[in-house]
């Protein structure tokens, strides 16, 4: 089968929480700025209204100070889908934005873009690609994708429900995917470096839904017993692999 794919318009904006645009994401930018913080501060900053700001300007200065050693460890993502809906919010602030590129690809969303650094002599200069995949949830309509990037580097990418589709997912539905990943949705990061030696590393990250989910087969009928269930559990462990760098944890029987 012969894959589609479109480059999508990137839109740009005023500041991110200045730009009333961007108000449906500023609660999910929020958690990832949050996310970022409860792994590398340890003061116990909550990011409220109040607070923002000053958050804001401690993330900035861990991703200043990690993003050489990662490129996506400190990187403030959130992804959510709600009433079928599909969001994803990053922070692209440290890459090229005439190098960024955002574009569907069958199911997926793929975000593209370069870092480069120069040496503090000026003397050399080393870059990394920037990749992100998303695979859309089957209620989204993959034909309307819309992103934005605001003048401060926050980039939105929106995918509303398809029109018509009266397939919804109750909170704490049983989902599956037709992705390698096994949650309802997953995201996927690809870095590599060039410099005088080349370095690359893959990242797979397992994406779930900002309401509680699970794994279902698509087989599965609506009255099977709970030792299918326990079987169907136990499949899914066997298979729900994480990797990272060149350390594999699989998950206990």
């Amino acid at each position: 089968m012969t894959s589609s794919s479109k480059i999508l318009s990137l839109v740009k904006r005023e500041s991110f929480f200045d730009d009333s645009f961007f108000k449906d994401s500023w609660e999910d930018f929020d958690k990832a700025v949050q996310s970022i913080l409860d792994k590398f501060d340890d003061t116990g900053l909550k990011v409220d209204t109040g607070s923002r700001s000053k958050c804001r300007d401690v993330y900035s200065r861990i991703r200043s100070s990690k993003i050489d050693e990662d490129l996506y460890a400190s990187q403030a993502l959130q992804i959510t889908e709600k009433d079928g809906k599909f969001q994803a919010v990053m922070d692209v602030k440290d890459f090229n934005p005439s190098d960024l590129q955002v574009k569907v690809v069958d199911d997926r969303v793929v975000v593209e873009g370069k870092y480069e650094k120069k040496s503090e002599d000026g003397s050399s200069m080393s870059s990394k690609s920037f990749y992100k995949e998303f695979t859309m949830p089957p209620s989204a309509d993959i034909d309307q994708v819309a992103t934005a990037l605001s003048k401060d580097g926050v980039l939105t990418v929106k995918a509303p429900k398809r029109e018509g589709d009266v397939a919804t997912r109750p909170a704490g539905a049983l989902t599956s995917s037709s992705s390698t990943s096994s949650s309802s949705f997953s995201s996927s990061s690809h870095q590599s470096s060039s410099s005088s030696s080349t370095i690359s590393s893959t990242k797979k990250v397992s994406m779930s839904s900002s309401s509680s989910s699970s794994f279902s087969s698509s087989t599965m009928s609506s009255n099977m017993g709970m030792d299918s269930l326990d079987d169907m559990a136990k499949d899914m462990k066997d298979r729900l692999v994480f990797s990272h760098e060149n350390v594999n944890l699989k998950l206990p029987q």
